[in-house]
């Protein structure tokens, strides 16, 4: 009869012990899953800021309206900004402004140095530039890819230029 008693015993012992180690090793998957999600959010904005000072230092303006970076991520509630710059490539001085019309209810761009979907006049003397800062706000809508447009309605031709937006969760 105790040969029978110590088997059983053995058995829930076993039992109980492979139950702790399932455990402890799910939970240290998920640590380590964790973990991992956590190293590849910090590299994937690592890179966006490495190739957004990249084309800030690199990139050349060659027309009269510029978006610097040209498209960003954007996560859900948050808000980023980027560089609008109006440069003059003509041999006049120009008086200019520009506009911004975002394609979605759920964005908002608006320029810092008005709070509002429009610069303040700027005179840009020949070979120089103006930077503004646009600000862009996600509230709330779906995933995936929008749209700012931007012009300069004083010039015609290449007046125009896109922030791309990607919205993700």
């Amino acid at each position: 009869m105790k040969n029978k008693k110590a088997a059983i015993e053995l058995s829930m012992s076993t039992i109980i012990i492979i139950i702790i180690g399932i455990t402890l090793l799910s939970l240290g998957l998920m640590w380590v899953k964790g973990t991992f999600s956590k190293i590849q959010e910090t590299s994937e904005s690592a890179f966006e800021q490495t190739d957004a000072v990249i084309e800030e230092l690199y990139g050349d303006v060659d027309k009269l309206l510029n978006v610097r970076p040209g498209s960003i991520e954007l996560k859900r509630f948050n808000d980023e900004t980027v560089k609008v710059i109006m440069a003059n490539l003509g041999t006049e001085d120009l008086i200019l402004h520009a506009e911004v019309e975002s394609m979605d209810d759920y964005i908002d761009c608006i320029f810092a140095d008005t709070l509002k979907t429009s610069t303040k006049q700027y005179t840009i003397k020949s070979g120089e530039q103006v930077e503004i800062k646009l600000l862009v706000k996600e509230k709330g809508g779906s995933l995936g890819t929008k749209v700012c447009n931007l012009i300069v309605p004083e010039v015609t031709g290449d007046n125009q230029d896109s922030l791309i937006i990607n919205v993700k969760k």
